[in-house]
């Protein structure tokens, strides 16, 4: 195996690891919006109705407690909002990182071609560092004119 190749699945690797943790990252974040917003809207509705009385009963009034007190806890809904928030981040920021996942790949994945797409992601890098990070190219807004 030449430095080239050697070169190419290191830095492959390494992008490939990014991109993943950034998609593991993210989708965490959406879990966890997601599960507070979707909590929040079943419950307010759950509350009003455990709170709205036809009557003056006790036991009516018991047997509301009780039922919004269940919902409260049951966290079956919250396990659900929370797989789906976390794949709809991580799907979209897979998507996000489109590019520099698909150079990876053909980095780790093919022979011919790796220098071309190590390359690339060098390339790529120096973009994002330029024009991500730095904010190269971008208009300042806070300075006056």
């Amino acid at each position: 195996m030449n430095k080239w190749n050697i070169a190419a699945k290191v830095a492959g690797t390494l992008t490939a690891g990014m991109v993943l943790y950034n998609a593991h990252d993210v989708g965490k974040k959406h879990s966890a919006e997601a599960v507070k917003e979707k909590t929040a809207q079943r419950l307010t509705n759950i509350y009003m109705r455990s709170r709205r009385m036809e009557d003056l009963s006790e036991t009516t009034s018991k047997l509301k407690d009780w039922y919004f007190k269940s919902n409260a806890d049951w966290n079956l809904p919250d396990k659900i909002n929370a797989v789906k928030g976390y794949l709809s981040g991580a799907f979209e920021q897979i998507t996000s990182d489109v590019v520099p996942a698909i150079l990876a790949t053909g980095a780790l994945l093919s022979k011919k071609l790796a220098k071309v797409f190590t390359i690339g992601m060098l390339l790529y890098g120096i973009k994002y560092i330029l024009f991500d990070v730095i904010d190269i190219g971008r208009p300042n807004h806070l300075k006056g004119e």
